[in-house]
């Protein structure tokens, strides 16, 4: 099947005559592995690569010799490889490279290889690596030298990772050298962390850091105490909690919170003297010691008690609090604006409907600020029930537009909780009809004869001055000095020759630029941050956004009426909608789809995207063609929506197979997955075209969708590529895609 693709050159051979032969990721290594041996160096440091990732321990003798190679790109990546496939064998030849290899990338990976071994025969050679350059290791002088970069650095982080893998506690020493140094401030979290995991030599260490008049490595050696499993740092736990730093206080707050938030040891930071320290244990670990929180509902910091209203918000079953309801409603009178507004969310998420009289009247009260009235809205959608619903529907015609937004969602949230139909879903139905907040009533303007009659004098005289402006500003032009002598010799006198200048055509660009030069009010339009926007129509937008959560045949059929009207914002929002429904009912009403082809003609890519993300999902065989059709917009992100759609009708055949070319890279990688989602014949090959296509751009994407095809197909069409000399140029994709069909 012709699927529209250019084929080119790499695989003319594999896509004409003899089919060939699949191919097992065994097949695949040994020919990298030849590659490895006798390759140019691109390809060798390709296959290197290629072999760690497939990780097949067959490899392992050939990366061994290539550790050998003169080129420290192929070295470095078969260390590399050798870490991965982690094969003992490989040891002698690593700790010669770490030992006599110049090169320090092949240093660093040889370390690690050996320290994920655990060979113990390097741990006196990454003593002496974190102690300084020994004589006895070959170093890359002239590098150093041309550069002016110290690689011993790189690898003496690397060996104190390496000697933390190993647990070699004779490397404490070493360390809290190399931490003392006044320049190691880079490396203090990297050392404090491998003196953690070292064992009990190194947490001692870190506790005797807590003594130390340093911040900054307190801080860090409390935090690494706190992450640290052993029993043996519980010690240094309870003592930098006590510390008098804020900030090493935090850091071992974050830690424990990190690694278990349900630590008993975090009881202590709950009750801590500072409230910022109080603050950030609720937040972190509040929820996990609920016998904690009476206490800190009465603190006296604001930010505490707003940390604690909303933790229970957000965590509604925390109620072993003594009178928490009682607590809590008596909060709504408080004098402090945020407390009210965070009290009341938590009020209605603890006590339910029986809040929702008490938050009604306070969203709807007099001089009621917008923190009060979200915090309001928030308790009333954790309440729920029909008393929280019209206190919601009230508020809709707020001044404030947050406000609406926020209202409008709770409703949504509460309508999502019941079975369709429910009254929460009958007034997002109302608001998108113009029900609930209708429009208002413009007067009529009638124009008496006294403003008719006054209405032609003041254009002229308007006119009048507007002519007059215009002749002194031809008068000031004809009476510029012609030079600057004149200006200096002629003050007050009119030059009498005035040089004649060629018009001179300004293109928009130009004037768009003068504009700005001049600042002009064009050059200097702003955006505000809040729309200027009208309310009922407003309510509706958001309406017509919403009920896209509520895949229901009737809601898309309502969502018409908005789909039909002039306003841009207000049609891309219900085709929005309307694609949402889509994904969830493929069966949308005949009429809605009618109209949804309507609109892949419209002129706003946006909406031509949705109404084709739409009709994707619909069973009506009549929407493929308008597909097809869709796959010629001149917008990308159109024809991306198209391929896709086709290929979830699975529907992808000849029209999408031409887009593997598209200029657009998107484009091309959505038709590769459409064709493989309709599977057509020849797809193998067709990717495979692909995957060498725009010098390979794609050789990772169609590799992997391969996997999903015929990985074994696809691996014999590559490994032509790479028995044939005469398509050495396409070696390099080749080898990328063989990597990642057949990684480990």
């Amino acid at each position: 099947m012709d699927t529209g693709a250019k084929t080119i050159d790499p695989t003319d051979s594999t896509t004409g005559g003899d089919v060939s032969a699949p191919a097992k990721t065994e097949d695949v290594r040994r020919v990298l592995c030849g590659i490895l041996l006798e390759g140019i160096d691109i390809h060798r440091v390709q296959a290197a690569q290629a072999l760690g990732k497939i990780g097949d321990v067959e490899a392992v003798d050939t990366l061994i010799k290539a550790l050998l190679d003169e080129d420290e790109d192929v070295r470095t990546d078969a260390a590399t490889a050798l870490a991965t496939i982690g094969d003992t064998k490989a040891n002698k030849q690593l700790l010669e490279n770490l030992i006599g290899d110049p090169c320090a990338e092949v240093k660093m990976s040889a370390m690690k290889a050996l320290s994920q071994s655990r060979d113990p025969e390097v741990s006196p050679w990454l003593h002496k690596i974190l102690a300084g350059r020994s004589e006895e290791i070959a170093w890359d002088e002239e590098e150093f030298f041309n550069s002016g970069w110290d690689d011993w650095a790189d690898m003496q982080v690397r060996a104190i990772e390496s000697l933390a893998d190993l647990g070699d506690e004779t490397a404490v020493e070493g360390i809290v050298e190399a931490l003392n140094d006044d320049d190691a401030l880079d490396i203090v979290k990297l050392s404090m962390n491998a003196l953690g995991r070292i064992g009990p030599s190194g947490i001692q260490a870190l506790i005797r850091y807590l003594d130390s008049d340093d911040l900054l490595r307190r801080r860090r050696a409390a935090a690494a105490l706190a992450s640290c499993e052993s029993p043996d740092a519980t010690k240094g736990v309870i003592k930098a909690i006590q510390d008098p730093s804020i900030d090493v206080r935090l850091a071992v707050l974050h830690a424990l919170a990190e690694k278990n938030p349900a630590d008993v040891r975090m009881e202590a930071l709950l009750l801590d003297k500072a409230s910022q320290v109080r603050a950030e244990a609720v937040k972190l670990g509040g929820a996990h010691h609920e016998d904690r929180l009476d206490l800190l509902l009465d603190d006296k910091s604001l930010d505490v008690q707003l940390a604690i209203l909303e933790l229970l918000s957000e965590n509604p079953q925390l109620t072993k609090t003594p009178m928490l309801t009682g607590r809590l409603r008596d909060m709504l009178s408080s004098e402090t604006p945020e407390v009210v507004a965070a009290a009341a969310a938590a009020y209605g998420a603890i006590a339910g409907e029986k809040a929702s009289a008490e938050l009604g009247d306070l969203l709807n009260g007099e001089n009621v600020s917008e923190d009060l009235q979200r915090g309001a809205i928030r308790g009333l959608r954790a309440a729920g029930g029909e008393e929280a619903l019209q206190a919601l529907i009230t508020v809709l015609s707020c001044d404030i537009r947050q406000v609406r937004i926020e209202a409008m969602s709770a409703i949504s949230d509460l309508a999502s909780r019941s079975l369709w139909p429910n009254a929460a879903g009958d007034a997002l139905l109302a608001a998108l009809a113009g029900e609930l907040v209708p429009a208002p009533e413009e007067p009529e303007e009638e124009e008496t004869e006294a403003e008719a009659e006054t209405e032609e004098p003041e254009a002229e005289a308007l006119e009048e001055v507007e002519e007059d402006v215009v002749e002194e500003e031809v008068a000031e032009e004809d009476n510029f000095p012609a030079s600057t002598l004149d200006a200096i010799t002629n003050t007050g006198q009119v030059a009498q020759q005035v040089t004649q200048q060629t018009d001179v055509e300004l293109t928009p660009e130009d004037m768009e630029l003068l504009s700005l030069a001049q600042g002009s009010k064009k050059g200097r339009k702003r955006v505000p941050l809040v729309p200027d926007v009208v309310i009922h129509e407003d309510v509706q937008l958001f309406a017509t956004r919403l009920l896209g959560n509520f895949p229901e045949a009737s809601v898309s059929e309502a969502l018409l009426a908005p789909l039909a009207q002039a306003d841009m914002e207000m049609k891309q929002a219900a085709a929005d909608s309307l694609a949402h429904i889509a994904a969830d009912i493929s069966d949308l009403p005949q009429e809605v789809e009618q109209a949804l082809q309507g609109e892949v003609s419209c002129t706003d890519r946006d909406i031509r995207r949705q109404a084709i993300r739409a009709l994707g999902c619909s069973k009506d065989p009549s929407v493929v063609m308008v597909l097809i059709n869709a796959l010629d917009d001149e917008d990308s992100f159109v024809r991306t929506e198209a391929v896709r759609s086709l290929g979830r009708l699975g529907e992808a055949g000849v029209g999408v197979g031409r887009l593997l070319q598209d200029p657009d890279a998107t484009v091309r990688l959505t038709a590769a997955e459409a064709l493989v989602e309709t599977k057509p014949e020849g797809v193998v090959e067709t990717l495979i075209d692909f995957a060498f296509s725009n010098e390979g751009y794609h050789i990772r994407e169609a590799a992997r969708l391969l996997v999903d095809v015929d990985k074994e197909a696809a691996n014999g069409l590559l490994l032509d590529v790479l028995n044939d000399e005469e398509r050495k140029r396409y070696w390099k994709v080749a080898i990328e895609a063989l990597e990642e069909l057949n990684r480990s």
